[in-house]
């Protein structure tokens, strides 16, 4: 797993820090809605992905809840992040633009490299997160997608990918923000997209560098869309 660098804490967690205490300062009470999403990055001078992560880690500490299709409302004013400060772990919208890059580059690396053996594998976890799916076992669908990015990035032969898109699959289950943001995306219905997953595999069975990565883009990229719309709503 790569090593964290030792640096400031986080800017979304500083966002929901700020946020936090202008809930109290400004005397706004449990129920009181807050401002929208873009003028909230406009205030703070960052952009809307940062004040996503903000509100979500506000969830998380108690602070605010997000109702979906309505807004976000003050819970807690009184509460401070406090509850969240012994992690400092990237955001999940910050995981996701992450894993967007460096999947998309070890699919492209996988197309020129993968085995026959490894895009049977592939095409078993398809096939075991379609039945999964269809039959509501959330947790084994999700395993087996983890499964099979891990195989592309072993395919990849490139030991530090491995490494990288390992971490980030791992920071997903344990973070506190990011298992309680993909709890909540559970919820609302989420779950992999089958299709995406046949289209990054046929790419790499052909062994088309290019098109295994715009396959890996496209697919995460919908994640995060999808990730966005439904944080607020």
């Amino acid at each position: 797993m790569p090593a964290e660098p030792e640096t400031a804490r986080r800017r979304y967690l500083q966002i929901a820090d700020q946020l936090a205490n202008s809930i109290r300062i400004e005397g706004m009470s449990a129920g009181d809605r807050l401002p929208s999403e873009r003028d909230l990055a406009s205030r703070f001078d960052v952009s809307r992905q940062t004040v996503r992560e903000a509100l979500i880690a506000l969830e998380v500490a108690g602070v605010i809840e997000i109702r979906l299709g309505s807004g976000v409302y003050v819970q807690s004013p009184g509460k401070s992040t406090t509850g969240i400060d012994y992690e400092d772990a990237p955001g999940p919208l910050e995981i996701l633009e992450a894993r967007k890059l460096i999947e998309g580059e070890a699919a492209a690396l996988a197309a020129e490299r993968i085995s026959n053996e490894e895009l049977q594998q592939l095409q078993v976890y398809v096939r075991l997160m379609e039945e999964t799916s269809e039959e509501r076992q959330t947790e084994e669908t999700e395993s087996n997608d983890r499964k099979f990015h891990l195989v592309i990035a072993e395919a990849s032969r490139n030991s530090a990918l491995v490494s990288t898109v390992d971490w980030l699959w791992e920071l997903r289950s344990k973070s506190e923000i990011s298992r309680f943001f993909h709890e909540k995306a559970r919820e609302s219905g989420s779950k992999p997209n089958i299709e995406d997953h046949k289209q990054i595999v046929m790419a790499l069975t052909r062994h088309d560098s290019e098109a295994a990565r715009e396959a890996m883009h496209a697919h995460i990229g919908r994640v995060y869309q999808e990730f966005s719309e439904f944080t607020l709503g």
